[in-house]
């Protein structure tokens, strides 16, 4: 049989990775378009900030969101095996 290594990553991780490039991104274009609009440097690089910071927080609010649910998803999980067991101890 053939060993295969699973690299699989949390939702969370991925989304976190995910919004960091995203928050690059916009906070370049936002400033590049602030130039572009003939804003001025300083205006434009304050525009790119605020946008990059914006999209991070979003992004970092999803990955906890997400990290929570799977929480929630674990321990219900795990009360159900919990009452599988119970149930099956008192027929017995």
């Amino acid at each position: 049989m053939v060993d295969i290594e699973s690299s699989i990553q949390r939702p969370d991780a991925v989304w976190r990775a995910f919004g960091q490039r995203l928050a690059a991104g916009v906070g370049a274009l936002s400033a590049l378009l602030s130039l572009l609009a003939g804003a001025a440097v300083s205006t434009a690089c304050l525009r790119g900030a605020v946008a990059l910071f914006g999209v991070l927080a979003l992004t970092r609010l999803g990955s906890a969101a997400m990290a929570g649910i799977e929480a929630a998803e674990t321990r219900a999980s795990e009360r159900e095996g919990e009452d599988a067991e119970t149930s099956e101890e008192a027929k017995a």
